[in-house]
């Protein structure tokens, strides 16, 4: 993520947003945790992070950087998880739960029955912070791509994705990269029967819709470029961008039992 300016843009919105929300006390589950990106930041910020992921390789290599940044002792446990089934996982067993850079996404129409298990192992007013692959966003940025993969496709099936945020085998044969990238109010649907309260959303990544080279011109200006980093940080506040981002970013607690604030 970090690997480009667009990338780093986002980077340090989704860290803003961590450090809001995480503390030195919490017990925490990284689902879809990957190569680390994240988890560097993680052991340094909570008392005890189970680090997990559905990827044995994904997980190995996670291992392996923390070690080369000395920090692996400091989690707490690695786990291979798939996030339709946490039922090993001890209910209502972490403070917090954290789920960004896409792994919701992938999981297509089994979302909401991943978001359940979210939930369940979260304390009563745990914090769940939940990222998911901004649809708007995806188009705007690989426009120059949308006439080709018309051609592949076919307009109907393009209609499809556009309307859906869909990319499935039956409609996009010719990829493999299943998803399903979502708007504000797709989240706000996978939201809508749960028992949670919605703390905060953010639009990390909205001024990399510029482009990188653009990015890399304004970058070059070192006092600009921290002008960008927090006007990117105010706007992806602004309930009007949310859905432009590169994710979409929500942060929701679990309401106690009884259904109370």
């Amino acid at each position: 993520m970090t690997g480009t300016h667009r990338g780093q843009l986002s980077f340090l919105v989704h860290m803003d947003v961590l450090k809001r929300y995480l503390n030195s006390g919490m017990r925490v589950l990284e689902i879809g945790a990957g190569a680390g990106i994240f988890t560097k930041e993680l052991v340094h910020m909570v008392h005890q992070l189970v680090v997990s992921d559905i990827s044995e390789v994904q997980l190995s290599l996670n291992k392996k950087h923390m070690e080369e940044l000395g920090v692996v002792d400091s989690v707490h446990q690695y786990r291979v998880l798939d996030l339709i089934d946490l039922s090993d996982l001890k209910e209502g067993s972490f403070d917090a739960v954290v789920c960004i850079g896409g792994p919701l996404s992938y999981l297509l129409d089994k979302a909401p029955f991943a978001l359940q298990q979210i939930i369940q192992v979260l304390k009563p007013e745990g914090i769940a912070i939940l990222g998911v692959m901004s649809l708007i966003n995806t188009v705007v940025r690989f426009m120059s791509y949308v006439r080709s993969e018309k051609e592949i496709i076919g307009i109907d099936n393009m209609r499809w994705m556009l309307e859906t945020g869909h990319q499935d085998r039956e409609h996009n044969p010719a990829t493999e990269h299943y998803c399903h990238m979502m708007t504000s109010q797709d989240v706000d649907e996978l939201l809508r029967e749960e028992d949670v309260d919605v703390l905060e959303r953010r639009a990390p990544g909205l001024l990399g819709m510029a482009g990188e080279e653009a990015l890399n011109e304004v970058y070059e200006d070192a006092e600009l470029w921290s002008l960008l980093i927090e006007r990117e940080f105010a706007w992806s506040k602004l309930p009007g961008a949310l859905d432009l981002g590169d994710n979409i970013l929500y942060v929701i607690r679990k309401r106690q039992e009884n259904g109370s604030d």
